[in-house]
């Protein structure tokens, strides 16, 4: 979230502020009544850095990171305006000048920041994140890493695991991406008013326009169609840059005189209506919803009503007080090099103690504040007022030899981390964390409907039992399969990947299609196969991925609702179509990557375990839901993994040498074949029909 600077509204700490040139509007020349620094502009950086590490530290303001759609209402209105005014002057963009400008404002700190990082990284998180990490440096390096991750499935919200300590760079490569395309099609639009006579002003207004229009089009149909994309790139965000762009062309003084009201009033009246609009959006607007999209008009609009407000030449309002403060002009003033260290202390702090707790977040926030005050101190200022970087040639080439320093950096991690990979703990732990190969079937039968179904075990018994799930059914197979042939029982297997055995809706890639056929294939295979047992292992992590048949996420009631009448139709139903049914305590859900906090080069600094009580609640309701339909039709469970892994006090995660998991809730294959002699006795214990309670 990078900001936009200019001349006409930093500090006056460098050489003097380029003065207007002849007939600029004052809502053109960001001052407004002429002074070389807007302090509602500053007030503002504060006010949206604040919401983001605010956010980010887990306190409860859950629209917060619409703060970086206020960076970028103000970076589309800087730069806008400067860019304006010098056409203006000289009819033209100095484009060489311009992009260099951007890089001795950028690149310096960010350099810092992405290679302080990757070394911190390297010393405190595993060396099987390393490599993955050294990619992520690169692209935030290049201001591309905004397409980096979509392209890797980072969901930008998600706590399961430990996040990138570069994920939050994704809004520098978006604001890059405006720097390079805006000055362009602004002299686009130059070159066609002189072509058709149009006055350059009207043309740039129309430019604004139909790029807001358009844009803001695109980021509503691609928000819903592919929310993974659009919450990520500039063709979705372009209409906030544009907003403000054309905000910067209005005569708003003018404007304020044709309302016949005081101008103080209208700036008073403006800037209020933002303020409120920005509370809202940080009070109701939630990582849930579908975003960009029209949600984002709440905080783009607060921002540009602000914007508008502070254009209009009057006497100050309470708004301008408010945003003057000198506590928040300090912080607008490092608000860029804040944002760049917050969210990388905060990542790495957390990921050492192995406490995500708010208290430690806060601390880590304010330790990037120390760091920010520091960078713009003896980074940022002394490099972009250096008289020796004033050429563009010394700027480029600046900039190379640091890119070059950033890039053996990265490219050395990544060999280091090849070589290190290949030696124990490293290799087992690789080993454990590759996706299993597809767990093939012994034969197949079809049922008098037509549905396949994979056998193992013992597919010459004449005992069968139906292994019933989703991916935590999968997880099993091994252990499954050698259990029932020991025991000399036909294991029938239905499982999808992502797809509760209840039938409820759930979000999926499109790629893979509804679960609806698969949920209702799987009860008549229960009702044609008649099996001897059925044993049902599915996660229980789906609250927050249920949804409508019209596609629309469920609520966190709706989906409770949804699970208790789905999962009492499920077991309703077997418990009258066979001898037994058994369900399995689904395992915890982790919230470390267990094999990265198992190998990291400093374990004692946390514990990769968790408490009982964390593991108890880490699924949410859902398993409290499960039990008491468990309860209701007399369904006996198996602990699984809970026997063999936790006591009354914690759960482990196994060892180097031994791992249970190969992801935050999947078991590792390794774990569940040392599991088989206990698959076996719940399997005897099923079929025999004597089982209750809980299955040891």
């Amino acid at each position: 979230m990078a900001q936009a600077t200019t001349t006409a509204v930093e500090r006056p700490t460098g050489p003097a502020p380029e003065p207007r040139g002849p007939g600029i509007d004052t809502a053109v020349a960001a001052p407004g009544a002429g002074h070389p620094f807007r302090t509602d502009i500053n007030g503002l950086r504060a006010v949206a850095v604040l919401a983001v590490v605010v956010f980010h530290a887990g306190i409860a303001i859950p629209g917060g990171f619409t703060g970086v759609d206020i960076f970028y209402v103000i970076s589309g209105y800087l730069i806008s305006s400067l860019l304006l005014r010098e056409v203006d002057r000289s009819g033209s963009v100095d484009l060489v000048e311009f992009w260099t400008r951007r890089m001795r404002r950028l690149v310096p700190a960010l350099a810092l920041v992405v290679t302080v990082t990757l070394l911190a990284s390297v010393l405190v998180l595993s060396p099987l994140v390393w490599g993955r990490l050294a990619w992520h440096a690169a692209s935030a390096m290049l201001f591309v890493s905004n397409l980096l991750f979509p392209y890797q499935g980072q969901d930008y919200f998600s706590d399961a695991v430990t996040p990138s300590p570069y994920l939050h760079t994704w809004s520098l490569g978006i604001e890059e991406q405006f720097y390079i395309f805006w000055p362009l099609l602004i002299l686009l639009a130059v070159a066609v008013a002189r072509r058709t006579r149009v006055p350059a002003r009207r043309m740039l207004q129309l430019l604004f326009a139909g790029t807001f229009v358009l844009s803001l089009g695109t980021s509503v149909w691609m928000t819903a169609a592919a929310p993974d994309w659009a919450f990520y790139v500039l063709p979705t965000r372009a209409w906030e840059f544009a907003g403000a762009a054309l905000v910067a062309t209005l005569p708003w003084g003018r404007l304020a005189e044709l309302s016949r009201m005081r101008a103080r009033l209208v700036r008073a009246l403006l800037g209020t209506a933002g303020v409120l609009l920005l509370a809202l959006s940080f009070v109701f607007v939630h990582e849930t919803d579908p975003f960009p999209g029209t949600v984002a008009l709440l905080p783009v609009g607060g921002a540009l009503l602000v914007l508008a407000a502070g254009s209009i030449p009057a006497d100050g309002t309470w708004v301008d007080r408010v945003l003057g403060l000198p506590v928040l002009q300090r912080i607008g003033d490092v608000s860029y090099s804040w944002y760049l260290w917050h969210w990388p202390f905060v990542v790495l702090t957390t990921a050492v103690v192995q406490d995500d707790a708010i208290w430690i977040k806060v601390l880590a926030t304010l330790a990037a504040l120390g760091a920010a005050v520091a960078t713009y101190r003896w980074v940022e200022n002394p490099v972009r007022f250096s008289g020796a970087m004033r050429s563009w040639r010394r700027t480029a080439a600046v900039t190379l030899v640091i890119g070059l320093a950033v890039g053996t950096l990265t490219v050395g991690t990544r060999v280091a981390t090849g070589a290190v990979l290949r030696q124990e703990p490293y290799a087992t732990a690789v080993a454990a964390g590759a996706e299993p190969e597809p767990y093939g079937c012994t034969t197949t039968i079809n049922t008098t409907s037509g549905v396949e179904v994979c056998l193992l075990g013992d597919v010459s018994a004449t005992t069968t039992v139906l292994l019933l799930g989703d991916s935590h059914a999968m997880h099993w197979l091994p252990a499954f399969d050698a259990a029932a042939a020991d025991a000399g029982l036909r294991l029938a297997v239905r499982w999808r990947h992502g797809c509760p055995a209840a039938r409820v809706d759930v979000e999926q890639p499109a790629e893979r299609g509804s679960c609806a056929d698969f949920q209702a294939e799987s009860l008549r295979v229960v009702d044609e196969l008649r099996p001897d047992a059925v044993v049902v292992s599915q996660a229980q992590i789906y609250a927050d991925r249920m949804q409508h048949a019209d596609g629309s996420r469920m609520t966190r009631d709706e989906a409770l609702a949804a699970w208790t009448s789905a999962n009492d139709e499920l077991f309703a139903h077997l418990v009258a179509a066979t001898p037994a049914v058994v369900a399995v305590k689904d395992n915890p859900r982790l919230d470390v990557d267990p094999l990265d906090c198992l190998t990291r080069p400093l374990p004692g600094l946390g514990d990769c375990s968790m408490s009982r009580a964390e593991a108890e609640s880490s699924n949410g309701d859902l398993p409290r839901i499960s039990a008491g339909i468990w309860r209701k039709y007399g369904v006996p469970t198996w602990d699984g993994v809970w026997s063999q892994t936790c006591d009354a006090n914690s759960c482990g995660v196994g060892d180097t040498d031994h791992p249970v998991y190969r992801d935050y809730h999947h078991l590792s294959s390794d774990y569940v074949l040392t599991q088989v002699r206990s698959v076996e006795q719940m399997l005897r214990t099923a079929v025999s029909g004597t089982s209750s309670g809980t299955i040891g």
